[in-house]
């Protein structure tokens, strides 16, 4: 492990309780104390123990993870936790068979998905996240899973200590894979470029990106095949890369640092965000803006351009992971306290934009 770099995992563990599973409950007396305990306060204990305990409070727990799926919202975090959510209906917690921290999401379409957590755990449906299985489990590796892509019966899953997963079966079968040879830094988050529309279809362009420990970035332009190394100018954690077209992608990740490039990471500028938070994730917003989550209540929206920046902080100060537009100037964010919505227009009503410095003519 890089000594001056933070893995992604291990600043969540941070904010969090142990996972239920860790705790030891061993003897017939212990165990149902902590029954009688949950039901006091409203927790559901599954008759299976390796389920996750459904919990009222759950849409306020940890949630690292959201995606509109076209017809729900799931959102993914601590303890096993998977919620559902759909216009004008309250969140619900579905049934899952683990209770690991749960990291990331990806459906490929409306019914077919992947979520993946700490113990190399992978979840499948087939339903829209109605029901789950568990298609992988390597606890004793002790190589948690970050991030998954999924597109048709297609997936990778990537995580700690360069641990890198392939599935070609819809998730019924997984086998390990590698960026490289001995490469043993954190895999952190992975994303595709958006697909491109013709006019009979929807087409992948095949270009995948990987943000890594220790300023590693990859790319792929054959499906995860082959991988070339990028070389981002900085040596911090990149913790979110977010495409936006085939050619213009941007990683961020440490102490607020946003990098740009338009060529497909063949070549990097520094985008200044005024933050020295973490930054987590990114999504495309409807009128072209990206924004981006971090720690402490950071919020960074970039312009179309890709040259101009604003900053905000959210005055709970709590730390977000992830977002989804839900609406026009409706966004939902997920984190340290569950699942809110903000509108952006607020937001950033009063923050200025800081513009990249113009190149002085020679």
């Amino acid at each position: 492990m890089n000594g001056g770099s933070i893995p992604r995992y291990l600043l969540i563990a941070l904010l969090i309780i142990p996972p239920a599973h860790n705790a030891a409950r061993e003897g017939s007396a212990q165990e149902e104390g902590v029954r009688r305990n949950s039901i006091s306060v409203g927790i559901r204990v599954p008759e299976n123990p390796a389920h996750a305990w459904r919990a009222p409070l759950a849409t306020q727990s940890l949630l690292l993870a959201i995606q509109n799926t076209g017809n729900r919202i799931i959102a993914v975090g601590e303890r096993g936790h998977i919620l559902h959510g759909q216009k004008q209906t309250p969140w619900r917690q579905v049934d899952v068979p683990t209770q690991v921290l749960l990291t990331g999401l990806s459906f490929s379409d409306q019914h077919h998905g992947f979520v993946v957590g700490h113990d190399g755990v992978i979840l499948a449906t087939d339903d829209g996240g109605q029901t789950w299985r568990k298609a992988h489990e390597a606890a004793e590796e002790e190589r948690p899973l970050l991030d998954v892509l999924s597109w048709d019966r297609f997936g990778i899953a990537v995580g700690a200590y360069g641990y890198l997963l392939k599935t070609e079966n819809g998730g019924r079968s997984w086998r390990p894979d590698a960026i490289r040879q001995n490469h043993d830094f954190h895999l952190n988050a992975i994303a595709m470029t958006p697909n491109v529309i013709t006019e009979n279809a929807i087409t992948k362009t095949g270009r995948i990106y990987i943000a890594a420990e220790a300023g590693y970035a990859y790319r792929s332009d054959d499906l995860g095949e082959t991988w070339k190394t990028l070389d981002p100018p900085y040596d911090g954690s990149l913790f979110g890369i977010h495409p936006t077209d085939r050619d213009k992608v941007i990683v961020f990740g440490l102490r607020g640092h946003l990098l740009v490039s338009e060529d497909a990471g063949e070549n990097w500028r520094p985008l200044p965000t005024g933050i020295q938070s973490a930054l987590t994730r990114a999504i495309s917003l409807d009128n072209g803006r990206i924004l981006i989550t971090g720690h402490g209540g950071s919020l960074v929206l970039v312009d179309h351009t890709l040259r101009r920046t604003r900053h905000a902080r959210l005055p709970e100060r709590k730390n977000l992971s992830s977002a989804l537009e839900i609406a026009p100037n409706r966004v939902l964010l997920t984190g340290e306290e569950g699942i809110r919505e903000i509108d952006p227009r607020r937001v950033f009503r009063e923050a200025p934009w800081r513009s990249l410095p113009l190149r002085r003519r020679k």
